[in-house]
């Protein structure tokens, strides 16, 4: 069981494309096993920027596996799935400064995800934007020559990046990251469908974030949340507190004008 508690005194639905995504740390070598900072983080068990070169002939295919996910235990949320996701999962705010995150989660236990069953398979009616991007991400690592195949049109140039260590890859099953430019094509490759639709969604995630910044950053200004921890109990103990959570506050923000409503 768990209640939230005053903090002692100091001691989306499918996203149309929210404060950035935090990125791999991309200093490591592509064979170690990486896992985002911040909230969300994933585990990454072979991080690689993707490349034509490396990667022409790697397919891929669905997979109902989130054991990537099985110790995250808060999900970024966007916008658009705010209302969906409510339905399913606890939603609060983290805040990092001036930067403040809607977050969903997954348990009341820091490294562990109650909807990722033993097998890999998702336990909730609902999969967050943020887990469906995987096994993809977008990254930027300075002085690097990203592969203009693998990237975006975006003026920062973006790298995408792949979980090499993902069982959606393999060089038999499912579709091809990269085909042939023309019918005469030697060397000469370009991205397939299942790459354009795995950028396509990328970037209206990274679109997404950019939105979500905005509106909750309304809801700092407007100093209508306020920061509450989570209690949780066993029936013989207090088991663990979870800090550093912000939650709306329902008289701060039936107070709050009409003007600083519609803003």
């Amino acid at each position: 069981m768990a209640k939230a508690s005053r903090p002692a005194t100091r001691s989306c639905c499918r996203p149309t494309l929210a404060v950035p995504e935090p990125e791999p740390d991309l200093s490591m070598t592509s064979r170690d096993t990486a896992v985002e900072r911040g909230p969300g983080a994933i585990t990454y068990r072979r991080l690689e920027i993707l490349s034509a070169t490396a990667h022409r002939e790697l397919r891929l295919a669905p997979q109902s596996d989130y054991r990537f996910a099985a110790a995250t235990a808060q999900v970024p949320l966007v916008a658009e799935e705010i209302t969906e996701a409510a339905k399913h999962f606890p939603i609060v705010f983290t805040r990092d400064g001036d930067d403040i995150q809607p977050v969903a989660l997954m348990s009341l236990s820091e490294n562990t995800n109650v909807f990722v069953g033993r097998d890999g398979r998702w336990q909730a009616r609902y999969v967050p934007a943020w887990l469906r991007r995987y096994p993809f991400a977008f990254a930027r690592q300075a002085g690097v020559q990203a592969d203009t195949s693998a990237t975006t049109d975006d003026a920062e140039r973006l790298v995408v990046m792949i979980d090499r260590g993902a069982p959606h890859f393999s060089a038999g099953a499912g579709q091809p990251l990269f085909v042939a430019a023309g019918p005469k094509a030697d060397d000469g490759l370009t991205r397939g469908p299942a790459m354009d639709q795995a950028l396509d969604y990328l970037e209206r995630y990274r679109r997404a974030s950019v939105s979500v910044a905005g509106l909750v950053s309304g809801l700092g200004k407007a100093q209508v949340l306020v920061e509450r921890s989570l209690d949780v109990f066993t029936k013989t103990e207090h088991a663990n507190r979870i800090g550093g959570l912000q939650i709306v506050d329902r008289e701060r923000l039936m107070a709050l004008s009409d003007i600083q409503l519609g803003q």
